[in-house]
């Protein structure tokens, strides 16, 4: 009896430390999402221009500068967390990010204020990406350190499960607004409504991570470095020592950031102003996706568990490469809803593949002194530069050439990338694979 009572505790214990490690992702995907899906709009109250697309570019770019410091944030709060704890990290970026969240919320307009809305724009974005490079790297840190090399994966999947909870909520939100408000209200104040709600996430997270103790690992790394008295120099030993995890984390993430913010963050901007589609149809099917990515994150935790890391990445990546322009020559024919759903929930299976995989490889791949430091600078500096500014290169791209498949020349290449890491690079890292 006090052997399942026990059993039962410990179970308990985890499943509340895997929420609230996860619970800043899901509000840091919650304000991502709703950026880039009001980006229509932002894009109108903030920045002027004859032209709609080059508004759009505008808005887009300040959507990126938030990813351009998020390396910044990946190592500063990433050297606190191994230094201090993950759970101490984890409580500071969940405020700053609920704060600034429902700043932009508050936000004047070009209109009212002139140029110095865009201004206070770029600094909360500056100031959410800083926070959600501690974030995300801490995160993942903290959860996958309560699992071992045969659950790992399964756990880490509730990571980018929150991330895409968050987005559906966003979404949701999104489809809300723009279903129950006449258009004038929607660009009036609507849109706002649902970036001001953030904080109540923020305040019920901080709540949540100060009853959680730290992660076991970390716990007894502190206390071997307590008895042996060394110093502790994470991110100087992380550069002199550990280039090779960080080369292959990036690489690998090349591929899966860029998909991942196009298919998704991108989706809802895509879908209504190059298919000639209604913004709330766009919601409908992006809100849908969301869900299915939802559905398979714990399985396909448990299949990576299962069947190898290497392997699972290298299916993901094949399957990009073999589908993704003819689903998108069919796409971008369509006008019906679910047929849109079908198609994009066909890369989605490739993409929770890639997502999930990667999430458990940066983990493993760095040892418990430095992966808060290791995971945090290389997952956020491949999202800065591959995954936040992907919004603004196809929409570049399909500005300048005219063509909406233009859009599959960054997946294939982004892909292509991710592929080869995984053949060459991570092969020294999972010669024989669990």
């Amino acid at each position: 009896m006090e052997a399942s009572t026990a059993s039962a505790k410990k179970k308990t214990s985890l499943a509340r430390a895997v929420f609230s490690g996860s619970l800043g992702n899901m509000l840091e995907w919650f304000d991502y999402g709703l950026y880039g899906y009001f980006a229509t709009i932002i894009s109108r109250d903030f920045f002027v221009s004859d032209d709609p697309i080059v508004g759009l570019l505008l808005s887009f770019l300040v959507f990126g500068t938030g990813f351009l410091v998020r390396p910044i944030g990946g190592i500063l709060i990433g050297m606190y967390a191994d230094k201090h704890g993950r759970i101490k990290a984890l409580t500071l970026t969940i405020l700053c990010m609920g704060v600034c969240t429902f700043c932009m919320g508050l936000l004047p307009t070009y209109s009212q204020v002139g140029i110095v809305a865009p201004i206070l724009l770029t600094v909360l974005r500056l100031l959410q990406g800083l926070a959600t490079g501690g974030e995300f790297g801490s995160s993942l840190t903290f959860i996958a350190e309560y699992g071992t090399p045969n659950n790992r994966a399964f756990l880490v999947s509730w990571q980018p499960f929150s991330v895409g909870c968050g987005l559906l909520l966003g979404s949701a939100a999104g489809l809300l607004v723009t279903t129950i408000l006449p258009e004038a209200a929607l660009y009036d104040w609507g849109w706002r409504v649902p970036f001001a709600c953030g904080i109540l996430i923020a305040v019920y997270g901080v709540h949540m991570r100060k009853n959680v103790p730290d992660s076991p690992e970390f716990l007894k790394m502190k206390e071997r470095e307590s008895k042996a008295d060394e110093p502790h120099a994470p991110v100087k030993d992380l550069f002199l020592r550990y280039k090779k995890p960080i080369v292959t984390v990036v690489g690998l993430l090349v591929g899966s950031s860029a998909t991942y913010y196009l298919l998704i963050t991108y989706m809802p901007t895509y879908i209504s102003e190059f298919m000639d589609t209604s913004l709330s149809s766009a919601f409908v099917v992006n809100t849908s996706v969301i869900a299915i990515y939802l559905l398979l994150c714990p399985v396909m935790g448990m299949l990576i568990d299962r069947i190898g890391r290497r392997k699972c990445l290298i299916v993901g990546c094949l399957g990009f490469l073999l589908l993704s322009y003819p689903v998108f020559s069919v796409l971008v024919q369509q006008t019906n809803a679910a047929v849109m759903i079908a198609l994009l929930g066909i890369l989605i299976v490739f993409q929770t593949i890639l997502a999930v995989a990667i999430a458990v490889v940066s983990a493993e791949v760095f040892p418990t002194k430095l992966r808060n430091s290791g995971v945090g600078f290389s997952y956020n500096l491949a999202a800065a530069i591959f995954g936040g500014l992907a919004p603004l290169a196809a929409t570049a791209l399909i500005a300048a050439t005219g063509d909406q498949l233009s859009i599959t020349y960054l997946i294939l290449g982004a892909i292509l990338i991710t592929f080869l890491t995984s053949i060459f690079l991570l092969k020294g890292f999972y010669s024989k694979e669990r």
